[in-house]
């Protein structure tokens, strides 16, 4: 069993078919790493046009922490969901004060985003999270 799996999984099932209102407002950061990792970023960064993620993500994440919000589109900022999953990981702990406060900002601005997404984007999306799960099979 993963070290993400839960037995609270109807959510993400409701995600993986494009019902991203079943996105919990207040996530659990497991939850939030469950979501992020739906995807595989490191992969969509590249198929989406995006270069490399860690130098992209990295830049996202300053500029976040300087003016206090996120910018991007829906996946974009999953992207960066993603990749400040695999920070806190590489970290060995979560995040606490303001670095968990930038992050739960970027939950809500992700589940914002995913709420007026348009069709294209929304595609896209699903075609990535169809990806990374095909390939964690």
């Amino acid at each position: 069993m993963s070290t993400l799996a839960n037995e609270d999984d109807g959510w993400l099932d409701q995600v993986r078919g494009g019902d991203f209102a079943s996105i919990p407002h207040a996530p659990t950061w497991l939850q939030s790493a469950r979501l992020a990792h739906l995807l595989n970023g490191y992969a969509t960064s590249i198929d989406v046009g995006l270069g490399n993620l860690h130098g992209w993500a990295n830049k996202r994440a300053d500029e976040a922490a300087r003016i206090g919000s996120w910018r991007g589109t829906a996946l974009e900022l999953w992207l960066c969901l993603f990749y400040e999953h695999r920070r806190w990981r590489h970290f060995g702990c979560q995040p606490e004060g303001q670095d968990r406060e930038l992050v739960a900002r970027l939950w809500r601005q992700l589940r914002g985003e995913l709420q007026i997404a348009g069709d294209n984007e929304c595609a896209i999306i699903l075609v990535q999270i169809a990806a990374g799960s095909a390939k964690m099979r």
